[in-house]
């Protein structure tokens, strides 16, 4: 239920900020009228600077956030195929433990997969460590019993198995702090305020052609919108209308299913 609603804030973020940036636009075009200046060269020439700098700064916040948020969902992505290969990995060198312990060692790797599974497809991270934490008291059974099931005679079969289980153990750590690591709340006040002040200065500069052009204004304020959509999108990829991490998220699954 809450990560439903969840969902509809993030698609709804786009028709909002659409209108929001509109309304800028439109008290920017306003402020310029009532200033009785709108064709003022002098006016142009003293506030055209700072209309200009304010606009520069708005691009690099811009610029600023969608690297971010790109370099972040990249990052995820190698997060969770480095989870995959190693719970592979693991899964390849249970033939090193002793025959009686191959079966219960094999059920408990299926239960922590569908566990992870479980995990990635949440959409909340309260769930989401939920999950995690479930996987967490697997793969500690797991644990045990792959050092009871590679007896220290056999120390060869120990340092192959034993280091592929740490290796699952220390990427599920990067995936959660992967989860809760975003832009901090004070930037996305400062990119949103920085856009929307910088599509009131944009109305006052379309208020010198005289009428409200608005054909500028809505391609201006689709391309704005868009822009801090997809940012949001990339910041948070398993919410939305698009989940970006989708085809990585399947690798889990494919596993699972030659389990």
């Amino acid at each position: 239920m809450r990560g439903s609603m969840i969902d509809t804030l993030i698609l709804a973020l786009a028709p909002l900020f659409f209108l929001s940036v509109l309304l800028m636009i439109e008290l920017g075009h306003r402020y310029r009228l009532a200033s009785r200046l709108p064709n003022d060269p002098n006016s142009n020439a003293v506030t055209g600077p700072a209309i200009g700098t304010v606009l520069a700064l708005m691009g690099l916040v811009l610029a600023f956030s969608f690297s971010n948020a790109a370099g972040r969902l990249d990052a995820t992505r190698k997060i969770i195929l480095d989870e995959t290969n190693a719970i592979e990995t693991a899964w390849l060198r249970i033939d090193l433990a002793e025959p009686e312990a191959q079966p219960r060692l094999k059920e408990l790797f299926r239960q922590y997969v569908d566990a992870r599974i479980h995990a990635y497809g949440t959409a909340g991270l309260v769930e989401y460590r939920h999950q995690s934490e479930i996987s967490a008291q697997l793969l500690r059974q797991i644990w045990v019993l792959a050092v009871e099931g590679t007896p220290v005679s056999r120390p060869q079969n120990r340092m192959l198995f034993l280091p592929a289980l740490n290796a699952m153990s220390d990427s599920a750590s990067a995936r959660t702090l992967s989860l809760s690591t975003h832009l901090p709340p004070a930037i996305f006040v400062f990119l949103f305020g920085t856009v929307l002040l910088g599509s009131m200065l944009i109305g006052t500069m379309l208020a010198c052609a005289g009428d409200r052009q608005w054909f500028y204004r809505i391609i201006i304020a689709a391309v704005l919108s868009s822009i801090v959509y997809v940012i949001m999108d990339m910041e948070y990829p398993q919410l939305g209308g698009v989940n970006l991490l989708k085809d990585a998220d399947a690798l889990l699954v494919n596993i699972r299913k030659v389990m």
